[in-house]
């Protein structure tokens, strides 16, 4: 049955925003199906180790400000032209907050929302309308169990926990809109990830993970991207937000 799902990756355009470790394992996974692959990412350095997994005839790596919505605008548009209209659409660039709330400054939250929240509109947008012409396509953003499951034995952060509230909200209300025109639109909402957004981490919390998890042990990106891959390609989830916790969040 999972051959099914795969099969849907064949000859596809993909696009995938943020080329950090749950990126670059989409790109890796989805790279032998898919006919191009275009990417985009703040950091070259991640544009740097992801390139070298494109399919050939895929754009070249794009550095992208996911705060501008004039840059993301353009980037949508040159996807469009050298690779066609997405079939598939994955938004996996966030950063993560750690700082208590009393010392959260209104830099800090603008930030984390330009990030998170703001950007993935601005990527969901620019790249919905295309999809909406062709009638077909899917969107899959990356939420946080954070964004419903503010549980004691691990690090809180409103911010973070508040952009991440919005993307499954934004996913479920857009949904509804983009379903008329044969787009869907998911989240997913992973636990704690052996990423580089956790290595900021204090020590406090990797034991904590220990503590609240299944396994004792954080997702794997490739367990991620295994999912994203999953619910964006299955073709039955729409506006829907499908956990990956690993037993983390579960109880008081």
């Amino acid at each position: 049955m999972f051959e099914r799902i795969a099969e849907r990756y064949q000859g596809s355009v993909v696009v995938v925003v943020g080329a950090g470790g749950i990126g670059r394992e989409i790109v890796r996974l989805a790279a032998g199906r898919a006919a191009r692959i275009a990417v985009a990412d703040h950091s070259m350095a991640n544009l740097a180790l992801v390139e070298p997994l494109l399919p050939p005839g895929s754009p070249k790596p794009q550095t992208l400000n996911v705060s501008d919505n004039r840059a993301v605008s353009q980037f949508a548009g040159n996807v469009v032209e050298s690779a066609g209209v997405p079939h598939f659409l994955f938004y996996t660039a966030g950063i993560l907050t750690i700082e208590p709330f009393l010392e959260t400054t209104a830099e800090s939250w603008n930030r984390a929302v330009d990030v998170n929240l703001n950007g993935a509109f601005h990527t969901a947008r620019a790249f919905a309308e295309p999809m909406a012409r062709e009638r077909r396509g899917s969107i899959l953003l990356l939420g946080s169990i954070a964004g419903t499951r503010a549980r004691s034995g691990s690090r809180v952060n409103p911010v973070y926990n508040a952009t991440k509230a919005a993307i499954s909200a934004f996913v479920n209300g857009t949904a509804m809109q983009l379903r008329p025109h044969g787009v869907r639109i998911n989240c997913i909402s992973p636990g704690p990830a052996a990423t580089a957004m956790m290595d900021v981490q204090p020590p406090q919390v990797h034991a904590a993970v220990r503590d609240i998890t299944l396994d004792g042990r954080m997702n794997r990106p490739e367990e991620i991207a295994e999912l994203a891959l999953f619910v964006a390609g299955h073709g039955r989830f729409t506006g829907e937000d499908v956990g990956l916790g690993g037993g983390a969040g579960l109880g008081g």
